[in-house]
């Protein structure tokens, strides 16, 4: 019995392919790739010839060859998953990619394990067929070609960096790329005064982030924001505020001197693009590259405060990591809590040293945005405390209610609706095999001349639609009831977690980790005269329990 096969066709250019291909000369419309059209049109051919049944195309136009993350790529292997496709088709092997080991894995164990045929057209490859010698050694040939472009990109970079060319995305704030030369950097006259101001307050030996402050609660856009608004369209997906780190950079910066440093970051192998920082040695400095922002005498009083501050933050106590470290987060705009030490002597004259934690934005933004959400590390303590020990006390007492509760608020006690799920499972699963039964039975009639092979063609579409859309709704209930107990089996974890903690008199990390996933810190509010503030925890397993 031939199987009838439900065909992808996947197509891909890349934009160095786009680049040497009739596009870069303005032949076709740019918004439109002539080579993925001829990918699209020959593999439509293919398919017809073959008598399979053409069920999507898939494209990625502009994705290289190495990267495995293309979002074309990723929803063909979730049809394959779902069966929507039984069969993959590209015009050759590098079209699918040129990392020879993610090309061998793909071919050779995800799509058999997927049940999933693989034909490369011009290649000649399926794996239907146990003729594919030349499956591996055509695909180690686009990995050197991959490799080779590669460094031939790099070397080219690499002579426009010595010769003094400015190879940056974007112009550095206080600057513009020349209309003249884009490789060649000018004075914007607007950001280059921000950054001199930026200077003068350092000048008053003003902090990092209180400088932040200043220029945000002044209306001063971020450096992202600035060049969005003068060259971005549609809305800005970055931060418009100004943060500690953006004003560090900026004052520890000799681009602002006039001087080209590049050359200083690159990628772990052409395969992965991860950034990495390189030697000292490799970087390439030219001076006097462009016009300068600050003079010599400002900069270099500038770089004495930062080496000042700098020495004077080493000298002090090495850090402690604190008890809450990465578990504290503010309430209102979600940033991590930021802890600080307070120092205080008690009448003997013992140095006590207390810790406090802070909203970071409102910290790095110099109080501009958010506010601080500050609590004292023994108040903290003292909450999570008694709340740990009252749950696990109501475990010790009634079990069940505590598990009624937890249900409840989990949308997990309606058994009816549960109940309702399985019995309709059990009523596509019985579906599903009569429609097994049916294709058999309908391959059967043809075979035996009792229909045609155009009626064949129609009644197995709708033969398969049904299947689809039953299998799709089976794993969707699948998926649902598997949450459901998962859920309930996480109630049980808590439970036990909490209830051995009964005991529990002084919270130390350890117990932390085997209880909390976060905190969340709200603003302290005075009512009546009195302190109080809002914590919310959420356990390992089952998250906030109210």
């Amino acid at each position: 019995m031939a199987k009838l096969y439900r065909a992808g066709i996947y197509t891909r250019l890349s934009t160095d392919d786009a680049n040497n291909s009739a596009k870069a000369k303005s032949y076709i419309p740019s918004h439109e790739s002539a080579s993925i059209e001829n990918q699209k049109l020959l593999l439509s051919k293919f398919v017809m010839l073959n008598g399979w049944i053409e069920t999507k195309v898939y494209a990625d136009d502009g994705y290289g060859g190495g990267n495995f993350n293309r979002p074309g790529f990723l929803e063909m292997l979730e049809d394959a998953r779902n069966g929507v496709i039984n069969l993959i088709l590209v015009k050759d092997l590098s079209r699918l990619g040129r990392d020879y080991i993610e090309v061998g894995r793909y071919t050779d164990a995800v799509f058999p394990s997927l049940g999933c045929r693989f034909v490369s057209l011009l290649d000649g490859i399926d794996t239907a067929s146990d003729e594919n010698d030349m499956l591996h050694f055509r695909s180690l040939m686009n990995d050197y070609h991959l490799k080779d472009l590669s460094n031939k990109i790099k070397a080219v970079r690499y002579s426009k960096v010595k010769n003094g060319q400015f190879l940056g995305a974007y112009a550095p704030y206080g600057y513009r790329k020349s209309p003249a030369d884009k490789h060649q950097l000018i004075v914007d006259e607007y950001s280059a005064g921000i950054v001199k101001r930026i200077y003068g307050l350092r000048l008053q030996k003003i902090g990092y982030g209180k400088i932040a402050g200043i220029l945000n609660n002044d209306g001063i856009l971020s450096p992202r924001g600035y060049w969005h608004s003068q060259y971005g369209k549609g809305k800005c997906k970055y931060s418009m505020l100004w943060m500690y780190a953006t004003v560090k950079d900026i004052l520890n910066n000799e681009l602002y001197l006039g001087h080209l440093v590049q050359n200083h970051t690159g990628t772990l192998s052409y395969k992965d693009k991860t950034q990495i920082e390189k030697p000292r040695d490799e970087w390439v400095r030219h001076e006097n590259a462009h016009e300068s922002i600050v003079s010599p005498e400002v900069w270099n009083q500038v770089q004495e405060i930062n080496r000042q501050a700098k020495e004077a933050h080493s000298h002090a106590r090495k850090p402690v990591l604190s008890l809450f470290a990465g578990k504290l987060f503010c309430m209102d705009c979600g940033s991590p809590l930021n802890s600080g030490v307070t120092v205080r002597r008690n009448k003997n004259g013992e140095e006590k040293r207390h810790f406090r934690y802070s909203c970071s934005r409102h910290v790095q933004s110099g109080g501009s945005v958010c506010s601080r959400h500050t609590i004292s590390e023994l108040a903290l303590k003292e909450i999570l405390l008694q709340e740990i020990q009252a749950h696990a006390r109501e475990i010790a007492l009634d079990k069940a209610a505590v598990f009624a509760k937890l249900k409840h608020r989990m949308t997990l006690d309606d058994s009816g609706h549960q109940d309702l799920m399985r019995q309709e499972l059990q009523h596509l699963e019985q579906r599903l095999k009569e429609l097994e039964r049916i294709t058999a039975d309908l391959y059967e009639d043809k075979v035996a001349g009792k229909i045609s092979a155009s009626a064949f063609a129609i009644l197995m579409e709708k033969n398969e639609q049904e299947c689809q859309h039953k299998k799709a709704r089976r794993d969707e209930l699948r998926t649902e009831l598997t949450a459901i107990q998962e859920k309930i089996l996480s109630i049980s974890k808590w439970a036990e977690v909490v209830g051995k903690h009964i005991h529990l008199t002084e919270l130390d990390r350890a117990a932390i980790d085997e209880l909390i996933d976060r905190v969340e810190i709200g603003e302290s509010v005075h009512v009546d005269g009195k302190r109080q503030q809002e914590v919310k925890v959420y356990y390992r397993f089952i998250g906030f329990a109210g």
